[in-house]
């Protein structure tokens, strides 16, 4: 009597089993799923942010080539100055000389703007540059007035002598404003200029070699 109630038992106990195995391999082929949707998710995720990331980065670099070729030329300093020259001649009993004040610019900055090299991060926030040393553009005169003149007709001053006096006048002008060190600040303007370029244009971070 007791063989059989036992031999039942066991029979009962088998469906209870495989039905508690069946319902783990449900919970297991559930949770496997979840992580493959969710590992299928996160890499198209990734894929679609490296993508929009790509773009952004080529509409910058686009941008930043479109300003620069603008650009072309930067003037960072302008370097105002006025002079007077004396110039004289004389032959016997005849003198001439002729005074002469002058004002000049002398220009600073970047001769070609697209010489800046630069590299971008591929997020596309940071942005670092690479800029020329500035040079002089020019140092041209913008006005001349005689301030006294006499002139002899034995011994002339010539409008070329007056104009290379000027011109020697200019160039140590030059060099003394060099000497100064116009340069090196023009150096620095430029970079500071470039980078609030930069940071106008929508960079977070901007580093200038």
């Amino acid at each position: 009597m007791s063989y059989n109630k036992v031999k039942e038992n066991q029979k009962r106990s088998k469906p209870s089993k495989e039905k508690k195995h069946s319902f783990l391999l449900k919970i297991i082929l559930r949770i496997v799923t979840i992580l493959v949707v969710s590992f299928v998710l996160v890499l198209s995720a990734y894929f679609l942010w490296t993508k929009i990331s790509e773009v952004k980065v080529m509409k910058n670099r686009a941008m930043v080539d479109r300003q620069l070729s603008l650009c072309q030329e930067l003037v960072v300093e302008k370097f105002r100055y006025s002079d007077i020259v004396t110039i004289k001649k004389a032959a016997g009993f005849s003198k001439s000389y002729s005074i002469v004040k002058y004002k000049g610019i002398i220009r600073v900055g970047i001769a070609d703007v697209t010489d800046i090299s630069y590299s971008m991060a591929p997020n596309g926030k940071k942005i670092t540059l690479s800029v020329p040393q500035t040079e002089i553009l020019g140092n041209e005169i913008v006005s001349e007035e005689v301030f006294d003149e006499k002139q002899s007709i034995f011994v002339r001053i010539t409008t070329q002598e007056v104009f290379d006096e000027i011109e020697n006048a200019k160039n140590e002008a030059l060099e003394d404003m060099q000497a100064e060190g116009i340069l090196k600040e023009a150096n620095d303007y430029a970079k500071e200029i470039v980078k609030q370029f930069m940071y106008s244009a929508g960079f977070e971070e901007v580093i200038i070699k």
